[in-house]
């Protein structure tokens, strides 16, 4: 099958799908996640892969959702989007709305949902709408230059997955990553449960693979029921509807002052301008407190 915006390799029972914009340090649109959940479902009933690894290509694994370019189409949306609209997510009809935001949470969902384990080999910023793929999957292998946070936070909308955070860093976490935007650090993420993993950059991709190879000595079906019975116990404290519930939250702020303003200056100045006037005050889309003199905050 040919992918227009990943990569797709199969080898040693390890299928790698390779987020591949990056020259928009690999921002996903709606066509880039259609290809995504194509993938998966590929690695989920090919016979010769036991361990799916999702990684970025170039210098990082994903700034988040494109926002600066006409999106696609998401699944379920049945009218049409206007030319001012092109690009920020707004939609004419409450149902297409909500086909936007829904659409996120599922192609996040069809991450934990797949039977075969997936691992996120996460190097550079994974930010937005890529931090909740990498968190659904279910390891989560982080580079030492790793950052992971919602600086969309700020003026957009709650974001529809990041409800995620607090199953792995807990209340009080949750809630400054949440109220803040900040980027947590890969030592960070580690510490607070969201990696199981850091490494040096340059032995990322060879640890992640030793680790994944590890995995894939075991049975894949049995390797199926091992995940799901994990994921049961999540289930049954109401992970899935605590997502779900989330994108109420996500289109209720389509309309808050803030988030038309972020609208209406990337209309007439630009994108960067909008994440500018968002990101400013923290010392930009990286900027936290306490601060971290890491320079990788550009």
């Amino acid at each position: 099958m040919a992918y227009e915006h990943i990569l797709y390799d199969v080898e040693d029972r390890l299928a790698t799908i390779t987020f591949n914009r990056p020259e928009r340090r690999n921002a996903i649109h709606w066509k880039m996640s259609a290809e995504i959940s194509k993938a998966l479902k590929a690695a989920e009933v090919d016979t010769d892969v036991s361990v799916i690894i999702l990684k970025g290509a170039g210098d990082c694994f994903s700034s988040g959702y494109d926002l600066s370019t006409s999106l696609g189409t998401p699944p379920r949306q049945t009218g049409e989007i206007t030319a001012d609209q092109e690009g920020h997510g707004e939609f004419v009809s409450v149902w297409d709305n909500r086909a936007r935001v829904q659409g996120h949470i599922e192609y996040m969902m069809e991450i934990w949902n797949n039977w075969k384990p997936v691992i996120a080999q996460v190097h550079g910023v994974c930010l937005g709408g890529a931090s909740a793929l990498a968190l659904a999957s279910d390891l989560l292998i982080a580079a030492d230059d790793a950052r992971l946070g919602h600086p969309g936070l700020r003026a957009i909308a709650p974001g529809e997955e990041t409800a995620i955070f607090a199953w792995h860093v807990g209340l009080k976490k949750a809630k400054e990553m949440l109220l803040t935007g900040d980027a947590l650090t890969a030592e960070e993420m580690l510490r607070h449960g969201m990696a199981n993993h850091v490494f040096p950059v340059d032995k990322l991709e060879s640890e992640t693979r030793t680790i994944a190879r590890r995995i894939a000595n075991i049975d894949t079906q049995l390797l199926s029921l091992s995940k799901k019975m994990v994921n049961r116990v999540y289930e049954q404290m109401g992970f899935q509807f605590s997502i779900q519930s989330s994108g109420e939250f996500v289109t209720l702020a389509g309309r808050l002052p803030s988030n038309q303003e972020f609208k209406r200056i990337s209309k007439e100045q630009g994108m960067k301008a909008a994440i500018e006037w968002r990101d400013g005050p923290f010392g930009g889309a990286l900027g936290r407190y306490p601060p971290i003199n890491d320079n990788t905050d550009d």
